[in-house]
């Protein structure tokens, strides 16, 4: 079993703080370090947090008074501990800036001493001197529980437990008391916030918070506020100006741009946030904070610690602050600070309303900085970029060879199958190119799509079945298909099994694919309408004694059984050829039957730029009504 991101971080840290670094003779520095290990490992995870910190803040001393040979022992220290550090900010942990190795030595040198940012005294006195201080209900607690909480537990009594009032919460819940004054070891509500079993609707809840929580309640579960009845939001008080500011369980509500803008989130904030954010909030495997910026909606929702972004207020949005390091850890973390030009053109964004200017706030970040980019391309510029990522992906399918080409106007071939194959494969593109045209009335000498299309050719199953696997992220191609197609900014391409000796079945599947990527490329249409225009193409081309043909038109009534309600094949979450095959079945019997010219009107309506919704309203009405009618579903 894989260890889940988390686990590996936290195994990370405890090897860190253990092992050679256990060994190291420094007194109270060792014996907070030597705790830490074993709180991690423990599971201890705020109490970890409290002994990196005490750790950190002795460090700088030591290196005042250390020799030259502990100087060294020290530096590997200081090494660990900056990870620490980094690993546990990954966490949410908002800790002390630890100075840098170069800076301490500097100070070293000059004889000059750390400013003390914390109360003078040993390590235990500080310690003792935090705790006098208590935890707030009302001040400390109240903000985050009635933000991450509330709406299923202040506004509501989700499982039968309100926290609508402190009194209620105190209370619990009908099988019993959650909260036990000054054992936060044996209270179920400690216990299910630190697992990270609750909440579920609001994010996690931060380290510092759940170790205000366990201090809270080992101190005794003190009440301060006016009244123990009094509705639990009633006692958030005005957050202080260096108070941590409250999570909030709602996203920013952002506007489509006005074209008033002077900052393009397309085109100027998009290739900031994946230049310095990848790996931890876009494109990871896990997104760091709970904050994922892979699409625009992931930007909106926030993370963890709250909404990043609250539109016309720039100093107030959680994105800005880290990004200047006034809020926590720095970000980016463990990499150069991003400059002040691009922090301000950030928040300028955000000052204009931080609107979006893409096709989809569902799209992957590069994907709406290519389509902004190709909007204001030439046709030979973007096939140029389109050539250049079909070499790239060539080498993630088969990096040990060097592809055959051949390119002109309208297509690119690459693939292993010999220079003159490519060619030959280039020209029955062009014979299959010709077909669609006469096909779907497409007149004119343009370039079918801007940019070219791509065919990717692979000479063999095997080789047909890896490219699905390396360069479409693992997916897996049905077993029935030796052809298919991809329409993004950058990825607009065919992939084909290509048989020397086939060529009416090359051009015929060539002209399904082109069909179906001509379709597609059009305004909203889905992938199912897509796929089934370009079936339709091959069918009419081939006849009905074709394999393929008779192999779809035998599965439309399975393919019908998989369409359990209508929602499934309208948002996409049905399997690639059931899909596909339904698709089919619906444009084949508008084809054949009465309805043959409310196709053709759905098709010259999106070539006349209206979306499919527009397109199909006009032609049959509303297409989930007319699909239900036609298919007998009342789901």
């Amino acid at each position: 079993m894989m260890m889940s991101r988390c686990c590996s971080i936290l195994f990370v840290v405890a090897y860190v703080l253990s092992g050679d670094l256990l060994a190291f003779d420094l007194g109270a520095l060792k014996q907070s370090i030597v705790k830490a290990g074993q709180q991690l490992k423990a599971g201890e995870i705020s109490d970890c947090i409290t002994n990196i910190q005490e750790a950190s803040d002795a460090l700088p001393g030591l290196v005042m008074q250390a020799t030259p040979k502990e100087l060294t022992e020290l530096k590997g220290l200081h090494a660990k501990l900056q990870k620490a550090h980094e690993l546990l900010a990954i966490e949410g942990a908002e800790l002390d800036d630890l100075p840098s190795w170069d800076e301490l030595i500097k100070i070293k040198k000059s004889g000059g001493t750390v400013p003390n940012k914390k109360p003078a005294g040993s390590m235990e006195e500080k310690k003792k001197a935090s705790e006098s201080k208590g935890v707030s209900f009302t001040r400390d607690l109240a903000p985050w529980l009635v933000s991450q909480c509330g709406r299923c537990h202040v506004n509501e009594s989700r499982g039968r437990f309100s926290m609508a009032t402190f009194e209620a919460l105190m209370k619990g819940t009908r099988d019993g008391v959650v909260l036990f004054p000054g054992d936060p070891v044996g209270s179920r509500f400690v216990e299910v916030i630190e697992t990270g079993d609750m909440p579920r609707g609001g994010g996690k809840v931060s380290p510092e918070n759940l170790a205000k929580l366990k201090q809270w309640v080992t101190e005794g579960a003190k009440f301060d506020g006016p009244a123990a009845s009094a509705p639990l939001p009633s006692l958030v008080t005005e957050k202080a100006p260096d108070a941590a500011a409250p999570m909030k369980s709602e996203p920013a509500v952002v506007a489509m741009a006005t074209g008033k803008e002077t900052v393009s989130f397309s085109q100027d904030i998009a290739p900031i946030l994946i230049a310095n954010c990848n790996g931890c909030h876009y494109n990871g495997t896990r997104n760091s904070g709970g904050l994922r910026f892979d699409d625009f909606a992931g930007l909106l929702k926030g993370g963890t610690s709250g909404v990043a972004i609250e539109a016309g207020k720039p100093e107030e949005s959680l994105l800005i602050r880290k990004l200047r390091g006034t809020s926590g850890a720095r970000m980016p973390l463990g990499r150069a600070p991003l400059e002040d030009d691009k922090i301000k053109l950030v928040a300028t964004w955000i000052s204009e309303g931080a609107t979006f200017d893409g096709y989809s706030q569902d799209g992957k970040l590069d994907q709406v900085v290519g389509k902004a980019w190709a909007s204001k391309a030439g046709h030979e510029e973007l096939m140029a970029k389109r050539m250049d990522r079909a070499r790239e992906k060539w080498k993630i399918v088969s990096p040990k060879s060097e592809p055959s080409e051949a390119s002109d106007q309208q297509f690119h071939v690459i693939g292993d199958i010999g220079e003159e194959n490519a060619k030959l494969l280039l020209s029955q593109a062009n014979n299959a190119l010709k077909q669609v045209k006469k096909m779907f009335k497409i007149t004119g000498n343009d370039p079918i799509l801007k940019g070219g299309i791509t065919i990717f050719a692979l000479k063999q199953r095997y080789d047909y079945s890896e490219f699905g696997t390396m360069a479409e992220g693992g997916r897996s191609i049905p077993s029935e298909w030796s052809s298919h197609w991809r329409k993004e900014t950058l990825d607009t391409y065919i992939a084909i099994i290509f048989d020397k000796t086939e060529s009416k079945i090359n051009e015929s599947s060539l002209v399904q694919q082109i069909a179906s990527l001509w379709v597609g490329s059009m305004d909203g249409v889905p992938k199912w309408f897509a796929d089934g225009a370009g079936r339709n193409a091959l069918a009419n081309l081939v006849g009905q004694n074709d394999a393929r043909v008779q192999a779809w038109v035998k599965r439309v009534p399975e393919s019908m059984k998989q369409l359990e309600d209508m929602k499934r094949l309208m948002n996409g979450n049905m399997n690639d050829e059931d899909a596909a095959t339904i698709g089919f079945g619906v444009i084949r019997w508008m084809y054949d039957s009465k309805m043959k010219s409310q196709y053709e009107t759905i098709l010259r309506t999106l070539a006349s730029g209206s979306n499919f919704e527009q397109a199909t309203t006009k032609a049959i009405g509303p297409i989930e009504i007319f699909l239900k009618n036609l298919l007998g579903k009342t789901k």
